[in-house]
């Protein structure tokens, strides 16, 4: 039985993207909800493992200039990452080298009171190498076929009229 190459990408598409959700919901990660009045800080600890690259995502709902001050440590307390962040939302990643107990501080710098929900994790980016590759491969069998079906199309010419 022949399979075209059209339906094999799609199944290395499928299989990649199903490879990368479960990569993804079994990574470390903790969530967090809280009121944070003004200079106030709060902090969260996570188990990190080997080397690689964590995340943080924060989010304040009700948004209105607020401002607040994100700083990530390690086990031996040296600061890896800090930023000040004053958008509704904000994705960041940094990097780790060693496995242990990581610190996400989290103050509030600005007037008021403010709730926040956070999020701080590891993105397993060692694990996403094979349904990478599986993925690319299937979209080069997508776009491969894409070309074989336009390349045997042939485009009709309009007669000249020699009259």
């Amino acid at each position: 039985m022949m399979y075209s190459s059209f339906k094999i990408g799609l199944a290395l598409l499928s299989i990649a993207s199903i490879w990368i959700v479960i990569v993804f919901s079994g990574g470390e990660k903790i969530s967090y909800t809280t009121d944070l009045e003004s200079k106030e800080t709060t902090s969260l600890e996570l188990d990190l493992n080997k080397n690689g690259i964590g995340f943080y995502i924060l989010t304040i709902p009700n948004y209105s200039k607020n401002i607040i001050f994100v700083q990530i440590s390690d086990s031996n307390g040296n600061v890896i990452a800090d930023k000040k962040i004053a958008t509704k939302m904000a994705v960041n990643y940094f990097k780790f080298s060693h496995s242990g107990r990581y610190n996400m501080e989290i103050t509030n710098i600005s007037e008021g009171s403010v709730k926040i929900q956070a999020d701080f994790g590891d993105t397993k980016a060692g694990e996403l190498l094979i349904p990478l590759f599986i993925s690319f491969s299937g979209a080069g069998f997508v776009i491969f076929s894409g070309y074989k079906k336009l390349s045997s199309q042939s485009t009709a010419q309009p007669e000249e009229n020699t009259s």
